[in-house]
This record gives C-alpha cells, sequence and structure tokens, in this order.
C-alpha cells in the first residue's frame, strides 16, 4: 500500500509541474491550444521550477484504497494559484501517464470549477488513479532489482477551460508535458 500511495503522490507531482511547446493541433475539442508555465509544490514545500510561473499548484495528501480484486484506487487532491488570470475549467484529461516506465491509469476530472487571480482554491473532489495489480507487481520487483534515486514520470495533461484575460473570456486548453526526475520517496 505504501507503494501504491507514493505512486499517487507521484501522480499529482506530474500533473502540473511544466509546460513545454510541443507539436500539437491548434484545437483540441474545440478549444485553442494555449501554452503557459506551472509550477508544483509538494508536502515538503519544495518546487518543481525557480522560473516565473503562471500558475502555482500545492498538492494534497493521497489517499488509497481497494478498486475491486485487481486494482487500487488512488486519490489525491490539490489546491492552486494562477498568478496571471481568472477563469473556469471545465474538465482536466490525462494521456500516457508512466513513472518508471509503469502505466498509470488516470479519470478524465470532469468536476467543472471557477477561479481567481492570485486566489488560491481547492479541487472540488480529487483526481482519481488506478493502479492495477500488474502495475502494483511490476514496480515492486523493479524496486527490488534495481532501486533509483530518482524516478521519472512523464505524461501529459491537458486543462480545458475559459480564461479571463482583459476583460474577455477565451476557450482554451493547456497541454502541461511532463517529463522529470523525482526523488525516490522510497529511499529514506
Amino acid at each position: 500500500m505504501r507503494t501504491t500511495a507514493l505512486f499517487t503522490t507521484i501522480l499529482v507531482l506530474m500533473l502540473f509541474s511544466s509546460a513545454f511547446a510541443q507539436k500539437l493541433p491548434d484545437k483540441i475539442r474545440g478549444y485553442k491550444v494555449h501554452n503557459i508555465k506551472v509550477a508544483v509544490k509538494d508536502q515538503t514545500g519544495q518546487s518543481t521550477t525557480k522560473d516565473k510561473t503562471d500558475v502555482l499548484v500545492k498538492l494534497g495528501e493521497p489517499e488509497v484504497s481497494i478498486d475491486g480484486l485487481f486494482s487500487v484506487a488512488i486519490e489525491v487532491g490539490a489546491e492552486f494559484t494562477a498568478m496571471r488570470q481568472s477563469g473556469k475549467v471545465d474538465f482536466v484529461t490525462f494521456q500516457d501517464f508512466r513513472v518508471n516506465g509503469i502505466a498509470l491509469e488516470i479519470d478524465e476530472y470532469n468536476s467543472a470549477f471557477s477561479f481567481k487571480k492570485n486566489l488560491p482554491i481547492s479541487l472540488p473532489k480529487p483526481v482519481r488513479s488506478t493502479l492495477s495489480i500488474v502495475g502494483i507487481a511490476k514496480a515492486a520487483y523493479k524496486e527490488l532489482i534495481e532501486s533509483k534515486k530518482e524516478w521519472t514520470v512523464t505524461g501529459t495533461v491537458f486543462v480545458f477551460g475559459k480564461f479571463d484575460r482583459y476583460g474577455f473570456s477565451f476557450k482554451r486548453v493547456v497541454p502541461v508535458k511532463i517529463d522529470m526526475k523525482i526523488k525516490n520517496p522510497l529511499t529514506d
């Protein structure tokens, strides 16, 4: 269970760590693609970036539960502050998330919410992910055979919403490309 909780923490770290320019279509699901810089603070208060950011995210504690016979559900909340604009997030999707090459299934986040510039807001409900029993076994095996000081986290988060700027509301999707290394939480 501890391994699953650690994967959840990693998952949330991945959600909003940094955005990079990427080859994407001009529109996804009718939303125009827009890139911004995002920083994440974990429970220790360490940030993933030192650059000026448009959004700062603070992660919550992961909650782990058994989700049937062959998987574990992981839920993680977060609080964020938008530094430059207000708006409304319609939904969030997650694509191809992996921790050290092990796939993580993350449910589409369909709880819409509004936010104001420079005011912290908590997600209305936590982000839910699933790790299959096969994924747990692979992770445990990799940790036993080749434990690393740092874990590689990859994937892409797409934040769909309407963002206010200069008195106008713009329908945008913000892609957040994740390719980061985090400290192995099992090596304490």
